[in-house]
């Protein structure tokens, strides 16, 4: 699942850029929690440091099981409202107690289980006073526990997840986050030619979860692959040999270690003059268990640069990389009915 900054869209600022001031700015007007917002002032009447702290990993562990969202620690202490809800206003409680990034996001890691992923801390300060901004992401791996109990956030709250949330939890579908690129190696000239060699790498950046059944697919609508021509490779490709077809392309796929293929693709001079020399790759993937993702490129053969002929990156015009098949054929006004007609012609 996408990245969310939730504290652009609180503050209009990224966390790294936020300031005490912009938390002291924010308290002027009275605020309310949210599924997405968490409050916690420091408060003696809850004991230490770590008594505190305690509260705030709680809120954390509901924000992982929940749509994830900001949790400001150090903010003004809430009036009650009614309803068990509170306005939050003022001046702020901070703490005084300074700790690290690294050291509060161990804390809370070895606090909750499963291991947590998409924490992140802002450390703000103003003299000694501090305010530690948390912003957590919605958890592939959830549901995550604090000892011994999960949390979620309900009607604006961190209350202990009912059961009917935990089994829904327990039963959400999840996958593998694969991801493909294509990188342009080296170009050259060949007599009425131009060979491009290219590479394919497919990623899995789900930490927890091995990919398995890997396959892909390389549509070069301009060119040829040269393999497509030699008997021991050419059953990979279709469509004049403007198709590879990689079925079998890898048996599992772990995390942070990609898998790469090669190819070469042949250029016709005189085609591509009368093309404008813009080429197009289309690169579409999946696995057992991931969706079906989409990279597409143009490059622009024109801009060859004969005294740099490696990595040539520069070529590329057009870079729309790893998008869901079905928001690519959603943005086409793809449907059920117009898929079927194109295929059976009826």
């Amino acid at each position: 699942m996408p990245k969310v900054s939730f504290s652009n869209v609180i503050f209009n600022k990224e966390l790294a850029a936020l300031e005490y001031g912009d938390i002291v700015d924010f308290f002027v007007d009275a605020k309310e929690e949210s599924t997405r917002l968490e409050f916690k002032g420091f408060s003696a009447q809850h004991g230490n440091f770590n008594n505190n702290l305690d509260g705030v990993i709680r809120g954390i562990c509901a924000f992982l099981n929940s749509e994830g969202g900001l949790l400001i620690w150090g903010a003004p202490e809430g009036i009650p409202r009614g309803n068990n809800n509170k306005l939050f206003q003022g001046a702020l409680s901070p703490l005084i107690t300074l700790k690290e990034k690294d050291w509060l996001i161990n804390k809370i890691s070895d606090s909750i289980t499963p291991l947590p992923i998409g924490i992140d801390v802002g450390v703000l300060r103003d003299n000694g006073n501090v305010v530690y901004v948390f912003e957590v992401q919605q958890s592939p791996y959830s549901p995550h526990q604090y000892k011994n109990t999960y949390y979620a956030r309900l009607d604006g709250q961190t209350k202990p997840a009912p059961h009917y949330l935990i089994e829904a939890l327990f039963k959400k579908i999840k996958y593998p986050n694969i991801e493909g690129f294509i990188k342009p190696e080296f170009i050259i000239k060949n007599g009425s030619s131009y060979l491009l060699d290219i590479s394919v790498f497919l990623f899995n950046f789900s930490q927890l979860q091995n990919e398995e059944n890997i396959s892909f697919r390389l549509l070069s609508t301009n060119g040829r692959f040269v393999n497509s021509d030699d008997p021991a490779f050419s059953y990979r490709y279709n469509m004049s040999g403007h198709q590879l077809v990689f079925n079998d392309f890898s048996r599992v796929l772990h995390f942070g270690a990609p898998q790469r293929h090669a190819e070469r693709i042949a250029f016709n001079l005189a085609e591509l003059e009368a093309i404008g020399y813009e080429v197009a790759l289309l690169l579409s993937f999946g696995g057992k268990l991931s969706p079906a993702k989409t990279s597409r490129y143009t490059l622009n053969l024109g801009n060859v640069d004969w005294e740099h002929p490696n990595e040539p990156n520069y070529l590329l015009t057009f870079i729309e990389e790893n998008k869901l098949f079905i928001d690519r054929q959603t943005e086409l006004g793809a449907t059920r009915e117009s898929v079927l007609q194109q295929t059976l012609k009826r």
